[in-house]
């Protein structure tokens, strides 16, 4: 009898242990879990927040970039078109009206005109989301291939999907970093810019002709490879990835992975 009372007292010791570690186990995997989500919650937080400083800082750099463009476009293009009106009008002086003079004034002011106009819907980021992506980049080539620096081409495969408008101002910023490279430090003369949309992705490769340098002895110098670190992280924070390639002598081309 003794034996059969030892035999369960051992198995309610037993069960109780049971209960109490697979308890204790509960409790700890029950922490564990409130500790990673508000970790997550932590890091969704921190990542919204780095999203939204550099969506701030790719709306002032737009900005920069746009009156930079306006300033040079006044001063060499618009301020020339004006200033010719001025001398054919000016030389009509008081004698017979000569109508070729006066059309060529008056042409050169619509022009001028136009001209301003144009400049005016490139004032501000806003320009960028009432065109979409693959235009803005279009405007960015001919613009920089109109300055005579180097030939700016771009292409498209497939069909455009719509993406959120801050995804497409930051990737705007990272296609403007890749020309700024290409003109000041690749000396190249030709650049790519290519669109391919996928049923889930948009894939944007810049490849230009220049004379290409190592990526991992360059991204490893703190001013240098400012530029480079700028567009992987910022293509990071879409939610996409940043791919450099380049060899020296062989060009180079800039990657962009980005989710719709």
């Amino acid at each position: 009898m003794p034996d059969a009372n030892q035999q369960i007292t051992s198995t309610i010791l037993a069960v109780i242990f049971i209960l109490l570690f697979f308890g204790v186990l509960f409790l700890v995997m029950l922490v564990y879990y409130n500790y990673r989500r508000r970790l997550t919650a932590q890091e969704k937080k921190a990542m919204k927040a780095l999203f939204d400083e550099q969506l701030m800082q790719a709306r002032l750099e737009v900005q920069e970039q746009a009156f930079t463009y306006i300033s040079e476009e006044i001063h060499d293009n618009v301020g020339q078109l004006l200033s010719l009106a001025k001398m054919q009008l000016g030389s009509i002086g008081d004698g017979e009206l000569d109508e070729q003079l006066l059309l060529g004034a008056r042409e050169n002011l619509a022009r001028a005109i136009r001209d301003l106009r144009n400049l005016s819907k490139s004032l501000h980021a806003a320009h960028i989301m009432n065109v979409g992506i693959r235009k803005a980049a279009e405007e960015e080539g001919l613009r920089i291939t109109k300055a005579g620096v180097l030939e700016v081409s771009v292409t498209s495969e497939g069909t455009e999907h719509t993406i959120p408008e801050d995804k497409q101002l930051i990737l705007f910023r990272i296609i403007q970093e890749c020309l700024q490279n290409c003109v000041k430090h690749a000396e190249a003369t030709f650049v790519n810019i290519g669109f391919t949309w996928y049923p889930d992705q948009l894939r944007v490769r810049v490849r230009d002709d220049g004379k290409g340098f190592d990526p991992e002895s360059t991204l490893k110098g703190p001013a240098n490879g400012l530029g480079l670190h700028n567009i992987r992280n910022r293509a990071r924070l879409t939610g996409g990835s940043g791919i450099i390639s380049s060899a020296p002598g062989e060009g180079t081309t800039v990657t962009v992975l980005m989710p719709y």
